[in-house]
């Protein structure tokens, strides 16, 4: 299959936007000025490696003068639910065609920054700055757009095992202890006298409850406090992440979990760049476990996510 541009990905995206809901729309927009921020930061990486006569593969000669491409066409009804061009299909061919521009924009910026060229200024070290940054998220979205192309064509694969549901938590608080301190942030695990087995996917359960965790960290103002737990419920295990953040509105409780939504009219959430997708993605991990994604939370005092897994029979 022909590898995409990044002005084909462009384009591609601008039709799902003029089919897609406002909301979604807004964001998919917001995508497009990633990819486009993308572009402009490659072709500044190109232009100090040329400037500095460090390109290894001789110049090409010029390429003939395309033909003028018809500007992209709004999807129809049809096209966004079923057939060849569906959203899906479409959400594939991006994904697909941005990875590979992605690693040569990240492998330029850190060979520039490794001295390639000599020793950087302040100008481009700020653009360097902000390559990784973009990329990082750039990354991290198609990284969720994969994985909910292999959850609608059925190819995430659940490996079930029974496990000790504090291995759980212990594993999750590993990860991010290091974040929390940063923050001076008191995490607490509180575990049962018997620990319960659950029964799922001991690694897709991780992420899930690390992700839950990483929010915690973010949204909780310097000092605060975090506390997992686990609990038995006679037919399910219980996860809980409770802290002592900026918490949940009236409102936010009637997005939490929809795609691409984040509580942006919180100072905190807005510092912290994110997609929309992970608990979105969460509670879709989740339903293939037969476990479900819970939460509650009051302004300014905190809140509790937790999450259901079964018990082995």
């Amino acid at each position: 299959m022909a590898m995409l541009s990044v002005k084909n990905a462009a384009e591609i995206l601008e039709r799902l936007k003029q089919a897609a809901p406002p909301a979604t729309a807004a964001k998919i927009a917001q995508i497009t000025v990633l990819i486009e921020n993308l572009s402009q930061e490659n072709a500044y990486l190109n232009s100090l490696i040329s400037e500095d006569n460090m390109l290894i593969e001789p110049s090409s000669p010029p390429a003939p003068k395309a033909e003028p491409e018809p500007p992209p066409q709004p999807l129809s009804k049809n096209e966004t639910l079923s057939g060849d061009t569906s959203a899906m299909d479409l959400l594939s061919g991006v994904n697909d065609a941005l990875r590979a521009p992605l690693v040569a924009i990240r492998g330029r910026a850190e060979l520039i920054q490794a001295g390639l060229l000599g020793q950087i200024t302040t100008e481009q070290k700020q653009w360097l700055n902000a390559i990784h940054e973009n990329t990082g998220r750039a990354f991290t979205l198609l990284d969720a757009v994969q994985q909910i192309i292999a959850m609608h064509e059925g190819q995430m694969q659940i490996e079930w095992s029974n496990f000790i549901a504090t291995d759980l938590l212990e594993e999750a608080h590993e990860r991010i202890r290091d974040r929390a301190a940063d923050q001076k942030h008191k995490v607490i695990i509180q575990k049962p006298v018997s620990s319960p087995m659950a029964h799922g996917d001991f690694y897709q359960s991780l992420i899930v409850l690390t992700h839950l965790l990483e929010n915690a960290v973010c949204y909780t103002p310097p000092g605060g406090q975090i506390r997992l737990s686990v609990d038995n419920l006679g037919t399910h295990v219980l996860f809980n992440v409770a802290d002592s953040g900026i918490g949940l509105t009236a409102e936010d409780m009637q997005y939490v979990g929809q795609p691409f939504w984040r509580g942006e009219h919180h100072r905190l959430v807005r510092q912290h760049p994110g997609t929309g997708l992970t608990l979105f993605l969460a509670k879709r991990t989740l339903a293939l476990q037969r476990g479900e994604l819970i939460f509650s939370g009051e302004p300014d005092l905190g809140s509790t996510f937790s999450f259901t897994l079964m018990i082995p029979t």
